[in-house]
Protein backbone atom coordinates (compact mmCIF):
# COMPACT_ATOMS: atom_id res chain seq x y z
CA UNK A 1 0.00 0.00 0.00
CA UNK A 2 2.82 2.42 0.90
CA UNK A 3 4.71 1.67 -2.32
CA UNK A 4 1.55 2.23 -4.34
CA UNK A 5 1.01 5.65 -2.73
CA UNK A 6 4.65 6.65 -3.33
CA UNK A 7 4.44 5.61 -6.98
CA UNK A 8 1.19 7.56 -7.45
CA UNK A 9 2.74 10.66 -5.83
CA UNK A 10 5.74 10.49 -8.19
CA UNK A 11 3.48 10.19 -11.24
CA UNK A 12 1.47 13.25 -10.16
CA UNK A 13 4.62 15.33 -9.53
CA UNK A 14 6.10 14.40 -12.93
CA UNK A 15 2.82 15.24 -14.65
CA UNK A 16 2.64 18.64 -12.91
CA UNK A 17 6.24 19.47 -13.86
CA UNK A 18 5.62 18.52 -17.48
CA UNK A 19 2.48 20.67 -17.62
CA UNK A 20 4.25 23.68 -16.13
CA UNK A 21 7.13 23.33 -18.56
CA UNK A 22 4.78 23.19 -21.51
CA UNK A 23 2.95 26.40 -20.53
CA UNK A 24 6.10 28.42 -19.89
CA UNK A 25 5.85 28.31 -16.11
CA UNK A 26 9.58 28.09 -15.42
CA UNK A 27 12.46 30.45 -16.01
CA UNK A 28 14.64 28.21 -18.15
CA UNK A 29 15.24 29.13 -21.77
CA UNK A 30 13.93 25.79 -23.02
CA UNK A 31 10.65 26.11 -21.11
CA UNK A 32 9.23 28.93 -23.23
CA UNK A 33 6.99 28.14 -26.19
CA UNK A 34 8.21 28.95 -29.67
CA UNK A 35 6.44 32.23 -30.50
CA UNK A 36 6.95 33.70 -34.00
CA UNK A 37 8.51 37.16 -34.23
CA UNK A 38 7.02 39.86 -36.45
CA UNK A 39 3.71 38.01 -36.90
CA UNK A 40 0.29 39.15 -35.69
CA UNK A 41 -0.58 36.96 -32.69
CA UNK A 42 -4.21 38.07 -32.34
CA UNK A 43 -7.01 35.66 -33.16
CA UNK A 44 -9.84 37.22 -35.20
CA UNK A 45 -8.12 40.66 -35.34
CA UNK A 46 -10.74 42.25 -37.61
CA UNK A 47 -13.82 40.89 -35.81
CA UNK A 48 -15.13 38.96 -38.80
CA UNK A 49 -16.18 35.92 -36.72
CA UNK A 50 -18.70 36.24 -33.89
CA UNK A 51 -20.12 34.06 -31.12
CA UNK A 52 -23.44 35.76 -30.37
CA UNK A 53 -22.56 39.30 -29.22
CA UNK A 54 -18.81 38.75 -28.61
CA UNK A 55 -16.14 38.38 -31.35
CA UNK A 56 -14.70 34.87 -31.54
CA UNK A 57 -11.41 34.51 -29.68
CA UNK A 58 -12.15 37.51 -27.45
CA UNK A 59 -13.56 37.81 -23.94
CA UNK A 60 -15.73 40.50 -22.37
CA UNK A 61 -14.71 41.58 -18.84
CA UNK A 62 -15.73 44.21 -16.33
CA UNK A 63 -12.87 46.60 -15.53
CA UNK A 64 -14.52 49.21 -13.31
CA UNK A 65 -17.72 50.55 -11.81
CA UNK A 66 -20.55 49.36 -9.62
CA UNK A 67 -24.19 49.08 -10.54
CA UNK A 68 -26.38 47.36 -13.08
CA UNK A 69 -26.12 49.59 -16.15
CA UNK A 70 -23.12 48.60 -18.34
CA UNK A 71 -21.67 50.47 -21.27
CA UNK A 72 -22.94 49.37 -24.67
CA UNK A 73 -20.86 47.14 -26.95
CA UNK A 74 -21.18 44.90 -29.96
CA UNK A 75 -20.89 44.48 -33.72
CA UNK A 76 -20.97 47.46 -36.06
CA UNK A 77 -22.03 46.88 -39.66
CA UNK A 78 -21.86 50.56 -40.65
CA UNK A 79 -18.42 51.61 -39.37
CA UNK A 80 -15.45 49.48 -40.36
CA UNK A 81 -11.88 49.94 -41.57
CA UNK A 82 -11.74 46.58 -43.36
CA UNK A 83 -13.98 43.57 -43.83
CA UNK A 84 -17.65 43.54 -42.90
CA UNK A 85 -17.61 44.38 -39.19
CA UNK A 86 -15.91 46.31 -36.43
CA UNK A 87 -16.34 46.23 -32.64
CA UNK A 88 -17.66 49.21 -30.72
CA UNK A 89 -17.84 50.36 -27.11
CA UNK A 90 -20.29 53.11 -26.22
CA UNK A 91 -20.53 54.94 -22.90
CA UNK A 92 -23.45 57.04 -21.70
CA UNK A 93 -23.48 59.86 -19.18
CA UNK A 94 -25.09 57.53 -16.61
CA UNK A 95 -23.13 54.34 -17.30
CA UNK A 96 -22.44 52.50 -14.03
CA UNK A 97 -20.39 49.48 -15.10
CA UNK A 98 -17.57 49.50 -17.65
CA UNK A 99 -16.83 46.47 -19.83
CA UNK A 100 -13.68 45.88 -21.90
CA UNK A 101 -12.91 43.40 -24.67
CA UNK A 102 -9.77 41.37 -24.01
CA UNK A 103 -7.62 38.63 -25.48
CA UNK A 104 -4.73 36.81 -23.79
CA UNK A 105 -1.62 35.74 -25.71
CA UNK A 106 1.63 34.01 -24.82
CA UNK A 107 4.71 36.26 -24.75
CA UNK A 108 8.44 35.78 -24.34
CA UNK A 109 10.72 37.98 -22.18
CA UNK A 110 13.66 39.59 -23.93
CA UNK A 111 11.48 40.95 -26.72
CA UNK A 112 9.36 44.06 -27.27
CA UNK A 113 5.59 43.84 -27.62
CA UNK A 114 4.16 45.94 -30.45
CA UNK A 115 0.42 46.51 -30.33
CA UNK A 116 -1.90 48.67 -32.41
CA UNK A 117 -5.43 49.03 -33.71
CA UNK A 118 -7.48 51.11 -36.08
CA UNK A 119 -9.67 53.32 -33.90
CA UNK A 120 -12.46 55.72 -34.80
CA UNK A 121 -14.12 58.01 -32.24
CA UNK A 122 -17.54 59.65 -32.31
CA UNK A 123 -18.48 62.34 -29.78
CA UNK A 124 -16.10 60.99 -27.14
CA UNK A 125 -16.13 63.24 -24.09
CA UNK A 126 -15.52 62.88 -20.39
CA UNK A 127 -18.53 63.52 -18.20
CA UNK A 128 -18.49 64.03 -14.44
CA UNK A 129 -17.16 61.01 -12.58
CA UNK A 130 -15.83 59.28 -15.69
CA UNK A 131 -12.25 58.24 -16.32
CA UNK A 132 -10.46 59.22 -19.53
CA UNK A 133 -9.50 55.83 -20.96
CA UNK A 134 -10.44 55.43 -24.61
CA UNK A 135 -7.82 53.36 -26.40
CA UNK A 136 -6.12 49.95 -26.51
CA UNK A 137 -3.99 48.75 -23.59
CA UNK A 138 -1.83 45.82 -22.47
CA UNK A 139 -1.36 44.13 -19.09
CA UNK A 140 1.39 41.58 -18.37
CA UNK A 141 0.68 38.41 -16.40
CA UNK A 142 2.87 35.75 -14.78
CA UNK A 143 2.69 31.97 -15.30
CA UNK A 144 -0.30 31.74 -12.92
CA UNK A 145 -2.18 34.39 -14.87
CA UNK A 146 -1.78 37.03 -12.14
CA UNK A 147 -0.83 40.63 -12.91
CA UNK A 148 2.83 41.47 -12.46
CA UNK A 149 1.98 44.89 -11.04
CA UNK A 150 -1.29 46.72 -10.51
CA UNK A 151 -0.21 50.25 -9.62
CA UNK A 152 -1.82 51.42 -12.89
CA UNK A 153 -4.82 50.18 -14.83
CA UNK A 154 -2.44 49.07 -17.60
CA UNK A 155 1.26 48.49 -18.22
CA UNK A 156 1.15 50.34 -21.53
CA UNK A 157 -1.50 51.92 -23.73
CA UNK A 158 -1.96 53.87 -26.93
CA UNK A 159 -2.86 57.55 -27.00
CA UNK A 160 -6.27 58.27 -25.53
CA UNK A 161 -8.86 59.38 -28.09
CA UNK A 162 -11.21 62.33 -27.67
CA UNK A 163 -13.87 64.11 -29.71
CA UNK A 164 -14.84 62.94 -33.20
CA UNK A 165 -12.34 61.66 -35.72
CA UNK A 166 -11.92 59.28 -38.63
CA UNK A 167 -10.13 55.95 -38.56
CA UNK A 168 -6.55 56.26 -37.32
CA UNK A 169 -4.03 53.56 -36.44
CA UNK A 170 -2.93 53.97 -32.84
CA UNK A 171 0.42 52.32 -32.10
CA UNK A 172 2.48 51.51 -29.01
CA UNK A 173 5.47 49.35 -28.09
CA UNK A 174 6.66 48.16 -24.67
CA UNK A 175 9.37 45.89 -23.29
CA UNK A 176 8.13 42.50 -22.08
CA UNK A 177 9.10 42.12 -18.40
CA UNK A 178 11.34 39.22 -17.43
CA UNK A 179 8.60 37.60 -15.29
CA UNK A 180 5.87 37.87 -17.95
CA UNK A 181 4.40 34.77 -19.58
CA UNK A 182 1.19 36.28 -20.96
CA UNK A 183 -0.05 39.61 -22.22
CA UNK A 184 -3.69 40.67 -22.01
CA UNK A 185 -4.72 43.07 -24.76
CA UNK A 186 -7.74 45.18 -23.91
CA UNK A 187 -10.04 47.52 -25.84
CA UNK A 188 -11.48 50.16 -23.51
CA UNK A 189 -13.79 53.18 -23.53
CA UNK A 190 -14.68 54.68 -20.13
CA UNK A 191 -16.09 57.91 -21.55
CA UNK A 192 -19.33 59.03 -23.16
CA UNK A 193 -19.63 58.36 -26.90
CA UNK A 194 -18.76 55.70 -29.48
CA UNK A 195 -15.31 54.15 -29.92
CA UNK A 196 -14.89 51.74 -32.84
CA UNK A 197 -12.03 49.22 -33.16
CA UNK A 198 -10.77 47.24 -36.15
CA UNK A 199 -7.65 45.42 -37.39
CA UNK A 200 -6.00 44.81 -34.00
CA UNK A 201 -2.34 43.81 -34.28
CA UNK A 202 0.04 42.42 -31.63
CA UNK A 203 3.57 41.24 -32.45
CA UNK A 204 6.80 40.25 -30.75
CA UNK A 205 9.77 42.28 -32.02
CA UNK A 206 13.50 41.99 -31.46
CA UNK A 207 14.48 44.32 -28.61
CA UNK A 208 16.62 47.35 -29.38
CA UNK A 209 20.00 47.29 -27.61
CA UNK A 210 20.79 50.51 -25.73
CA UNK A 211 23.94 51.85 -24.14
CA UNK A 212 23.34 53.86 -21.00
CA UNK A 213 24.94 56.44 -18.73
CA UNK A 214 23.84 57.07 -15.15
CA UNK A 215 23.49 60.44 -13.43
CA UNK A 216 21.88 61.30 -10.09
CA UNK A 217 18.36 61.89 -11.41
CA UNK A 218 18.46 60.61 -15.01
CA UNK A 219 19.54 57.45 -16.81
CA UNK A 220 20.47 58.30 -20.42
CA UNK A 221 20.00 55.68 -23.13
CA UNK A 222 21.52 55.89 -26.61
CA UNK A 223 22.18 53.58 -29.54
CA UNK A 224 25.59 52.11 -30.26
CA UNK A 225 27.63 54.59 -32.29
CA UNK A 226 25.15 57.42 -31.63
CA UNK A 227 25.94 58.96 -28.22
CA UNK A 228 24.44 62.25 -27.14
CA UNK A 229 26.37 65.28 -28.46
CA UNK A 230 29.32 66.43 -26.39
CA UNK A 231 28.23 68.42 -23.35
CA UNK A 232 24.53 67.46 -23.64
CA UNK A 233 24.46 65.17 -20.61
CA UNK A 234 26.34 67.75 -18.54
CA UNK A 235 23.90 70.51 -19.52
CA UNK A 236 20.85 68.32 -18.84
CA UNK A 237 22.35 67.38 -15.46
CA UNK A 238 22.90 71.05 -14.54
CA UNK A 239 19.29 71.80 -15.41
CA UNK A 240 17.92 68.86 -13.42
CA UNK A 241 20.03 69.72 -10.37
CA UNK A 242 18.78 73.31 -10.53
CA UNK A 243 15.11 72.29 -10.71
CA UNK A 244 15.30 69.65 -7.99
CA UNK A 245 17.24 71.96 -5.63
CA UNK A 246 14.94 74.90 -6.33
CA UNK A 247 11.80 72.87 -5.59
CA UNK A 248 13.35 71.10 -2.62
CA UNK A 249 11.73 67.77 -3.51
CA UNK A 250 12.99 64.20 -3.61
CA UNK A 251 12.96 62.38 -6.96
CA UNK A 252 11.29 59.04 -6.24
CA UNK A 253 12.88 57.15 -9.13
CA UNK A 254 15.29 58.03 -11.91
CA UNK A 255 13.94 59.39 -15.17
CA UNK A 256 14.77 57.34 -18.27
CA UNK A 257 15.93 59.53 -21.17
CA UNK A 258 15.95 57.71 -24.54
CA UNK A 259 17.87 59.63 -27.16
CA UNK A 260 17.38 58.83 -30.87
CA UNK A 261 19.85 60.05 -33.52
CA UNK A 262 17.13 60.87 -36.08
CA UNK A 263 13.40 60.98 -36.69
CA UNK A 264 13.70 58.01 -39.03
CA UNK A 265 15.34 55.86 -36.33
CA UNK A 266 12.76 57.02 -33.79
CA UNK A 267 9.87 55.99 -36.05
CA UNK A 268 11.52 52.68 -36.93
CA UNK A 269 12.13 51.65 -33.32
CA UNK A 270 8.85 52.87 -31.85
CA UNK A 271 6.80 51.77 -34.84
CA UNK A 272 5.22 55.19 -35.42
CA UNK A 273 4.35 56.85 -38.73
CA UNK A 274 5.52 60.30 -37.75
CA UNK A 275 7.83 61.83 -35.18
CA UNK A 276 6.48 63.31 -31.98
CA UNK A 277 8.42 63.35 -28.73
CA UNK A 278 6.96 60.65 -26.50
CA UNK A 279 6.72 61.01 -22.70
CA UNK A 280 5.45 58.03 -20.70
CA UNK A 281 4.51 59.52 -17.37
CA UNK A 282 3.70 56.32 -15.48
CA UNK A 283 7.11 54.84 -16.40
CA UNK A 284 8.94 58.19 -16.13
CA UNK A 285 10.35 57.73 -19.63
CA UNK A 286 11.07 60.28 -22.34
CA UNK A 287 11.77 59.29 -25.96
CA UNK A 288 13.16 62.16 -28.03
CA UNK A 289 15.66 63.27 -30.67
CA UNK A 290 16.44 66.39 -28.62
CA UNK A 291 19.80 66.09 -26.80
CA UNK A 292 18.79 68.55 -24.03
CA UNK A 293 15.13 68.79 -22.98
CA UNK A 294 13.57 71.02 -20.34
CA UNK A 295 9.78 71.08 -20.59
CA UNK A 296 8.90 67.39 -20.33
CA UNK A 297 11.76 66.77 -17.89
CA UNK A 298 10.32 69.27 -15.38
CA UNK A 299 6.96 67.51 -15.67
CA UNK A 300 8.78 64.21 -15.02
CA UNK A 301 10.24 65.63 -11.81
CA UNK A 302 6.81 66.88 -10.69
CA UNK A 303 4.89 63.68 -11.50
CA UNK A 304 5.70 62.31 -8.05
CA UNK A 305 3.76 65.24 -6.54
CA UNK A 306 0.57 64.27 -8.35
CA UNK A 307 -1.67 65.70 -11.06
CA UNK A 308 -3.08 69.17 -10.27
CA UNK A 309 -5.25 71.23 -12.67
CA UNK A 310 -3.65 71.73 -16.08
CA UNK A 311 -3.18 75.48 -15.65
CA UNK A 312 -1.29 75.08 -12.39
CA UNK A 313 0.86 72.23 -13.74
CA UNK A 314 1.68 73.98 -17.01
CA UNK A 315 2.23 77.37 -15.39
CA UNK A 316 4.61 76.00 -12.76
CA UNK A 317 6.73 74.27 -15.40
CA UNK A 318 7.17 77.50 -17.36
CA UNK A 319 7.80 79.41 -14.12
CA UNK A 320 10.61 77.01 -13.20
CA UNK A 321 12.10 77.15 -16.68
CA UNK A 322 11.94 80.92 -16.45
CA UNK A 323 13.94 80.83 -13.20
CA UNK A 324 16.63 78.81 -14.98
CA UNK A 325 16.82 80.81 -18.22
CA UNK A 326 16.15 84.28 -16.82
CA UNK A 327 12.83 84.56 -18.69
CA UNK A 328 10.37 86.74 -16.75
CA UNK A 329 6.74 85.65 -17.33
CA UNK A 330 5.45 88.87 -15.72
CA UNK A 331 6.57 90.84 -18.78
CA UNK A 332 4.43 88.87 -21.18
CA UNK A 333 1.55 88.72 -18.69
CA UNK A 334 1.53 92.52 -18.40
CA UNK A 335 1.27 92.92 -22.16
CA UNK A 336 -1.80 90.65 -22.15
CA UNK A 337 -3.28 92.36 -19.08
CA UNK A 338 -2.89 95.83 -20.59
CA UNK A 339 -4.84 94.59 -23.60
CA UNK A 340 -7.45 92.89 -21.37
CA UNK A 341 -6.72 89.48 -22.89
CA UNK A 342 -6.36 87.35 -19.73
CA UNK A 343 -9.62 85.95 -18.36
CA UNK A 344 -10.07 85.44 -14.63
CA UNK A 345 -7.89 82.51 -13.68
CA UNK A 346 -10.72 81.34 -11.46
CA UNK A 347 -12.71 80.68 -14.64
CA UNK A 348 -10.04 78.51 -16.24
CA UNK A 349 -9.26 76.08 -13.44
CA UNK A 350 -11.43 73.26 -14.75
CA UNK A 351 -9.90 71.04 -17.40
CA UNK A 352 -12.35 71.59 -20.24
CA UNK A 353 -12.27 75.41 -20.00
CA UNK A 354 -8.49 75.44 -19.91
CA UNK A 355 -8.31 73.23 -22.99
CA UNK A 356 -10.59 75.58 -24.90
CA UNK A 357 -8.64 78.71 -23.93
CA UNK A 358 -5.89 80.35 -25.95
CA UNK A 359 -2.84 78.53 -24.60
CA UNK A 360 -0.50 81.24 -25.89
CA UNK A 361 -2.17 83.62 -23.40
CA UNK A 362 -3.37 81.48 -20.51
CA UNK A 363 -0.16 79.47 -20.06
CA UNK A 364 2.09 82.56 -19.63
CA UNK A 365 -0.60 83.98 -17.32
CA UNK A 366 -0.48 80.89 -15.12
CA UNK A 367 3.35 80.94 -15.26
CA UNK A 368 3.29 84.53 -14.01
CA UNK A 369 0.75 83.69 -11.31
CA UNK A 370 2.78 80.67 -10.11
CA UNK A 371 5.91 82.82 -9.98
CA UNK A 372 3.98 85.38 -7.92
CA UNK A 373 2.79 82.71 -5.48
CA UNK A 374 6.30 81.29 -5.04
CA UNK A 375 7.82 84.75 -4.52
CA UNK A 376 5.04 85.78 -2.11
CA UNK A 377 4.51 82.66 -0.01
CA UNK A 378 7.70 80.67 -0.56
CA UNK A 379 8.53 77.53 -2.53
CA UNK A 380 7.75 75.16 0.34
CA UNK A 381 4.19 76.48 0.72
CA UNK A 382 3.65 76.35 -3.04
CA UNK A 383 4.88 72.73 -3.30
CA UNK A 384 2.58 71.75 -0.45
CA UNK A 385 -0.38 73.33 -2.27
CA UNK A 386 0.65 71.74 -5.59
CA UNK A 387 0.77 68.30 -3.98
CA UNK A 388 -2.60 68.73 -2.25
CA UNK A 389 -4.20 69.68 -5.58
CA UNK A 390 -3.62 66.17 -6.92
CA UNK A 391 -6.76 65.07 -8.75
CA UNK A 392 -8.55 68.43 -8.38
CA UNK A 393 -10.34 69.38 -11.59
CA UNK A 394 -12.87 72.06 -10.59
CA UNK A 395 -12.78 75.62 -9.29
CA UNK A 396 -14.67 74.97 -6.05
CA UNK A 397 -12.36 72.35 -4.51
CA UNK A 398 -9.36 74.25 -5.89
CA UNK A 399 -10.45 77.41 -4.05
CA UNK A 400 -11.07 75.47 -0.81
CA UNK A 401 -7.49 74.15 -0.85
CA UNK A 402 -6.19 77.61 -1.79
CA UNK A 403 -7.90 79.21 1.23
CA UNK A 404 -6.62 76.48 3.53
CA UNK A 405 -2.99 76.87 2.41
CA UNK A 406 -2.76 80.62 1.68
CA UNK A 407 -5.55 81.94 3.95
CA UNK A 408 -7.08 84.05 1.18
CA UNK A 409 -9.69 83.49 -1.51
CA UNK A 410 -8.23 82.58 -4.88
CA UNK A 411 -10.11 85.48 -6.52
CA UNK A 412 -8.52 87.95 -4.09
CA UNK A 413 -4.99 86.71 -4.72
CA UNK A 414 -5.74 86.67 -8.46
CA UNK A 415 -6.58 90.40 -8.30
CA UNK A 416 -3.48 91.07 -6.19
CA UNK A 417 -1.31 89.35 -8.77
CA UNK A 418 -2.79 91.47 -11.58
CA UNK A 419 -2.16 94.72 -9.68
CA UNK A 420 1.39 93.64 -8.91
CA UNK A 421 2.18 92.87 -12.54
CA UNK A 422 0.63 96.11 -13.79
CA UNK A 423 2.40 98.31 -11.22
CA UNK A 424 5.84 96.73 -10.99
CA UNK A 425 6.59 95.88 -14.59
CA UNK A 426 7.64 99.03 -16.47
CA UNK A 427 7.05 99.91 -20.10
CA UNK A 428 10.82 99.85 -20.60
CA UNK A 429 10.77 96.22 -19.51
CA UNK A 430 8.01 95.47 -21.99
CA UNK A 431 10.02 97.01 -24.82
CA UNK A 432 12.97 94.77 -24.00
CA UNK A 433 11.06 91.50 -24.09
CA UNK A 434 13.47 88.67 -24.90
CA UNK A 435 11.82 85.29 -25.36
CA UNK A 436 14.29 82.70 -24.10
CA UNK A 437 11.59 80.05 -24.21
CA UNK A 438 10.08 78.59 -27.37
CA UNK A 439 6.69 80.00 -28.41
CA UNK A 440 3.70 78.32 -26.78
CA UNK A 441 1.68 76.54 -29.47
CA UNK A 442 -2.10 76.34 -29.66
CA UNK A 443 -3.70 72.94 -30.20
CA UNK A 444 -7.19 71.69 -30.82
CA UNK A 445 -8.96 69.64 -28.17
CA UNK A 446 -8.28 66.35 -29.95
CA UNK A 447 -4.53 67.06 -29.88
CA UNK A 448 -4.27 68.21 -26.28
CA UNK A 449 -1.86 65.44 -25.33
CA UNK A 450 0.77 67.02 -27.58
CA UNK A 451 0.99 69.80 -24.99
CA UNK A 452 2.99 67.33 -22.86
CA UNK A 453 0.76 67.75 -19.82
CA UNK A 454 0.94 64.67 -17.61
CA UNK A 455 -2.38 62.95 -17.06
CA UNK A 456 -2.85 60.32 -14.35
CA UNK A 457 -3.50 56.68 -15.08
CA UNK A 458 -6.98 56.33 -13.74
CA UNK A 459 -6.19 53.63 -11.19
CA UNK A 460 -2.81 55.05 -10.17
CA UNK A 461 -1.89 54.95 -6.50
CA UNK A 462 0.52 57.80 -6.09
CA UNK A 463 3.49 57.43 -3.76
Amino acid sequence: MVRWRVALFCIVVIAMFTALSGCGGGDGEGEFPDIPVGVNLIENPSFEQWEEYVPAGWELKQIAGKGKKPNMFGKSTSQMKSGKFSFYLRGLFDTEKWMVLTQRILVRPGYDLYFSAEIKCENIKRNRGQKDNANIYVRFLDARGERLRDRYYADAYTRRRLGTGDWQRNIEKVEIPSEARYAEIGLINEMTGYLYFDDVEVMLLERTKWNREETEYVTFYYLEGHPLPEGAIEEQTRFMNFIVDLCGIRVEEKIKYYYYPSEARFMQILGTRKYKQRPFWNKKELHTIVPVEQHAMVHMVLVDLGYPPIGLAKGFVFALRGKYTGWNPHLLAKRFLVNKMIPSLYRIVDEETMKKSNWAITVPAWASFCTYLVDTYGMEAFIKFYRECNGVKEAGPFNDLFVKDFEKEFKIVDRGWRLYVLRVMTEESLDSLDFNLPPIPTFGEEEIDTMDVPEPDTNARLK
